[in-house]
């Protein structure tokens, strides 16, 4: 009863039925612990079930597409093997087989100690329960830091076997790779799929028709001599080095690109959004597949 005075009276914020957290000190908290101390919250309300999908995702810290708000605001996912899947207030609980509880961990929030899928499976569980961007982001991420491999994928999708929504968490596992080194490559690695393109190779080392090496890309395609690269505008706040900006060492290593007979398309976060890369990357692909030019391995 104190409590819910307390509450009434703006002392406390409710994280969740009969679970409160000092109001200055919730305010204080960062975004990402304030998302963390609600998600903990809902999963002490019902000790027998585990954090599962998007709200698994958000404890893992695996890439957000979502604001701060959204996050916040959205449903708290929660996975139990008794009982049937429903929506209750701001849990949403999912019926799931016996096996999918031994995929979990134990994890301390900071805010009290869950059971949470572990980040395979919150991953693959992403495909069919939220998106298939969400999924193949989550799984870029991993892959890259190495936390598992694509034949440790593999092997799961085999062992999900007829799961409900196979074919969306199929899909994903198709789409991911270890190449992927932001979040920004990853869209643009599914805006290419998306636009019907073969698989591209990634983080390519590129040698002259000399043999000299010329740089890294993030994608490649050689059979028709094309590099696509992501310019995230981090890089360019670092400091020179030997004397040259990042600018001018990315314009010798066009202009050697060039020379070489390769051609190179540069994509920001904005051609992103506003179609931009959809459209030069469409124009590029249709003008040299008519020259068939392919670079030499």
């Amino acid at each position: 009863r104190r409590l819910y005075r307390g509450w009434a009276a703006g002392d406390y914020h409710k994280l969740a039925p009969g679970h409160f957290i000092d109001a200055r000190i919730h305010r204080e908290l960062s975004a990402t612990a304030q998302v963390w101390a609600r998600i903990t919250a809902y999963a002490c309300t019902a000790p027998k079930t585990y954090v599962i999908g998007s709200s698994a995702s958000l404890l893992w810290g695996f890439p957000e597409q979502r604001s701060h708000g959204q996050c916040l605001g959205a449903p708290v996912e929660l996975g139990r093997s008794a009982g049937r899947a429903v929506h209750k207030g701001s849990v949403h609980y999912r019926a799931l087989r016996r096996e999918h509880s031994s995929r979990t961990r134990l994890m301390d929030t900071g805010f009290g100690i869950v059971q949470v899928t572990d980040r395979l499976t919150t991953c693959l569980d992403l495909a069919r329960w939220s998106s298939l961007d969400d999924a193949v982001h989550a799984l870029d991420h991993c892959l890259q830091k190495k936390w598992f491999t694509l034949g440790k994928v593999d092997s799961r999708v085999q062992e999900m076997g007829g799961a409900k929504g196979i074919d969306d968490i199929r899909q994903a596992a198709l789409l991911a790779s270890a190449g992927s080194e932001s979040p920004r490559e990853t869209k643009l690695k599914l805006l290419m799929w998306r636009l019907g393109l073969p698989v591209p190779l990634q983080q390519v080392n590129i040698t002259s028709r000399r043999g000299m090496w010329l740089g890294r890309v993030d994608f490649f395609y050689p059979g028709l001599g094309l590099i696509i690269e992501y310019d995230g505008q981090g890089k360019y706040d670092l400091p020179a080095t030997d004397g040259r900006s990042v600018k001018e060492k990315e314009y010798d290593q066009t202009v050697e690109y060039l020379a070489n007979g390769l051609s190179i398309v540069r994509v920001r976060k904005e051609h992103l959004s506003n179609g931009l890369a959809a459209e030069i990357i469409v124009e590029q692909v249709r003008t040299l597949s008519g020259k068939g030019l392919s670079y030499p391995d």
